[in-house]
């Protein structure tokens, strides 16, 4: 997969999914204009874990300030997983929506049709790593409220398994069959 281990710029919101679902086009992230308004994705493998990271720029040059981090007014969305013998896990999925900015976390939200469709590339781009790794499923920790189940993963195919996370009791894990 092109998206591995680099940092992609992006003209918009809708190149992002054609990337992360076709990034064996390198056509679909030309961008002739470093200091226009631009989407970048950036993926890193560190001990194990893959770690997505996208967020607005306007200048080639925030890459290398890494400017997502600390940057409320650019964040998008982030995205951590691991590659396990049977599945992937989704160990972390994060994204700049009024949930957010309730919060005072972050400028700039996405309304949740935006929102939605950002989750919705990302889980779609799971599923495309699970079959390429040959795994059976995709795994994602929730609340006990199920609030973002609701919102977000019960849309996208995830069901709820009588399974507690490991790492809080408070939380359940849901599971996606590949």
């Amino acid at each position: 997969m092109i998206l591995y281990n680099k940092t992609i710029l992006l003209p918009n919101l809708d190149a992002l999914n054609d990337v992360l679902v076709n990034d064996e086009n390198p056509n679909l992230y030309t961008c002739n204009c470093v200091y226009a308004e631009r989407i970048a994705i950036q993926h890193r493998i560190q001990k194990g874990m893959h770690n997505i990271r996208i967020w607005r720029t306007k200048s080639l040059f925030d890459l290398w300030y890494n400017d997502f981090h600390y940057s409320s007014r650019n964040f998008i969305a982030s995205l951590d997983y691991t590659i396990h013998k049977n599945c992937i896990k989704i160990e972390h999925l994060g994204i700049n929506d009024r949930e957010l900015v309730n919060l005072r976390l972050y400028d700039n939200s996405f309304d949740d049709d935006d929102a939605e469709d950002i989750i919705k590339y990302l889980i779609h781009f799971l599923k495309i790593v699970g079959k390429r790794e040959n795994k059976s499923k995709i795994i994602i920790d929730v609340h006990e409220n199920l609030g973002l189940y609701e919102k977000y993963y019960y849309y996208q195919g995830f069901k709820i398994t009588e399974r507690k996370s490991v790492g809080n009791p408070f939380w359940i894990e849901t599971e996606i069959i590949l």
